[in-house]
């Protein structure tokens, strides 16, 4: 073999290497060996086992590659140039860009010292107080009538969860037997916290209580005293309190240099999408 051919052999050689250095192809789209291990790393710890065997690997693999069929069956229909399809991949990339770049702050403009951490623990212990907390359920209707007639409901032994899943107009904390989970003071409206802070024993049911939501129906259901902290407990804490402050002088430094203008007088005439949906449910339960 004379040096050219030899060096044409060479370059077809590499050529149809570096060609097939993919584990799948989807059309022009090709899956790498280091994408496939990329993608090993988002599987939860609990199924990283099953992807240690071949079989495991080949399935994972299969699955990739279905998945890939169907993006382009997706592409060829055009369904990635429909508006509101381009709307949502928009929020996805920036919120991949919001993560990375918050990521990449930390390790500058928000990078936290040692010294900084201890500085702020000296200045405001008193910051760190595990403060009391409870726990509660709540049924929450438009009108007292509708009120009385479920405590009287409650009071005669109905379940308060099915009660709550029932009739509240919190739809979220419905779902959940009404629970709204442990809250400190300052969390919620002042005539709700006040109510839920003075009941004493678990299970113990409120008064009715008005507040500008409506009508509250209040079930005790869980309560933690206040404790300090030690430092160590709060580094964390101290860390993102440090960064918060960072964060948001760097943001208003970027705000003046982006010229942000916001027009909250629009926010009148916005309504939130799910609340035609909530009354719509709530007449048809109250019928």
């Amino acid at each position: 073999m004379n040096m050219r051919k030899f060096f044409i052999f060479g370059l077809l050689f590499l050529f149809f290497s570096c060609s097939q250095n993919y584990v799948a192809r989807i059309g022009s789209r090709k899956i790498t060996p280091e994408e496939f291990r990329n993608r090993m790393l988002e599987v939860p710890y609990y199924y990283r086992g099953f992807l240690e065997t071949q079989g495991g690997r080949k399935l994972y693999l299969d699955g990739i590659v279905n998945e890939l069929v169907l993006v382009e069956l997706a592409k060829e229909k055009g369904i990635h140039r429909r508006p509101q399809i381009k709307e949502r991949i928009q929020m996805l990339e920036d919120q991949i860009l919001l993560e990375s770049i918050i990521d990449e702050l930390k390790k500058e403009q928000l990078k936290v010292t040692d010294e900084e951490i201890e500085k702020f623990w000296e200045e405001h212990k008193d910051m760190f107080i595990k403060p009391q907390r409870v726990r509660v359920s709540h049924i929450l209707v438009d009108n007292k009538s509708k009120a009385e007639e479920i405590l009287k409901k409650i009071k005669e032994g109905a379940s308060f969860s099915e009660l709550a899943k029932k009739y509240s107009l919190d739809r979220e904390s419905a779902q959940r037997g009404g629970d709204l989970g442990y809250f400190e003071r300052g969390i919620m409206v002042p005539e709700f916290e006040k109510a839920a802070f003075s009941l004493g024993e678990i299970g113990e049911i409120s008064p009715l209580v008005k507040t500008p939501f409506g009508w509250h129906i209040i079930k005790l259901t869980g309560k933690k005293t206040a404790e300090s902290k030690t430092k160590d407990e709060a580094k964390e804490d101290i860390i993102a309190q440090i960064q918060k402050e960072k964060l948001d002088k760097l943001l208003e430094y970027y705000k003046r240099k982006l010229s942000v203008k916001v027009n909250y007088n629009k926010l009148t005439k916005i309504t939130p999408p799910w609340a035609s949906a909530t009354t719509e449910e709530n007449r048809g339960n109250n019928r």
